[in-house]
């Protein structure tokens, strides 16, 4: 597959090698449990509102994400996403639910000759443009006027793995191990301050996918444990 190709396929995440998934995966359940510290020990903070405790996706056997929910501490459902699917693989459109199944929002996608993409919402739009032959891809967000909203810069390495994002905001950069699983991630503001770091460490299945992540914040050259990530795999027979 030549960089290109990989280029696209990492952008979105609806199917197994864009979820970074080896093997034939037809759900994947993350559970995360923050932790906070009570009384010199890290505990699990149990905040009803913690919107995206559990996350739940599930595949077709052609790898295809055909379902996307997450759920809060109390385990009502906070959102759900069906994407639809053209003859060709790529996305046509997604729709957003609620608990209750209305629908919240929609997007449609436009799928252009010269392999940009344009996402079209009820308040506006997103085009995004690859720019393949520098590893860059960029996200304009605009309003239903048309105006420019926002603009973010997304940089790969030669693999495909997101390596640096840009925004109005600041920057953050990724540093990736060899299985393309994210062990680093350090934010900064405009002017080139350091606002937060992080490093992640992860035990594997045997086929090589993470089923459980741990966050660790740096401060003062300690690594704090923050975010425990758990994953149920399962994979088609």
């Amino acid at each position: 597959m030549n960089k290109e190709k990989k280029l696209l396929e990492r952008f979105k995440k609806y199917n197994w090698k864009e979820c970074k998934l080896i093997g034939k995966v037809k759900s994947v359940t993350t559970i995360k449990h923050n932790l906070i510290e009570n009384f010199s020990e890290l505990v699990e903070d149990n905040n009803i509102y913690e919107l995206n405790k559990n996350e739940y996706i599930s595949f077709n056997t052609k790898g295809n994400v055909i379902e996307s929910s997450a759920y809060d501490n109390r385990g009502i459902r906070t959102v759900l996403l069906i994407p639809s699917y053209n003859s060709k693989g790529q996305l046509s459109d997604y729709n957003y639910y609620d608990n209750n199944d209305n629908l919240m929002s929609q997007c449609l996608f436009e799928h252009l000759k010269d392999g940009n993409t344009i996402e079209e919402w009820i308040d506006g739009k997103t085009v995004i443009e690859y720019h393949l032959r520098k590893n860059i891809i960029e996200q304009l967000s605009y309003d239903i006027e048309d105006n420019l909203v926002c603009r973010d810069t997304y940089k790969y390495d030669k693999e495909g793995n997101l390596i640096e994002f840009c925004n109005d905001l600041g920057k953050t950069n990724y540093i990736i191990d060899l299985m393309g699983n994210e062990i680093e991630k350090t934010q900064f503001d405009l002017d080139g301050s350091l606002c937060e770091q992080k490093k992640y460490k992860y035990k594997l299945d045997e086929n090589k996918n993470w089923i459980e992540k741990n966050e660790f914040l740096i401060e003062n050259n300690s690594e704090i444990l923050k975010t425990i990530f758990e994953r149920e795999i399962i994979y088609y027979e």
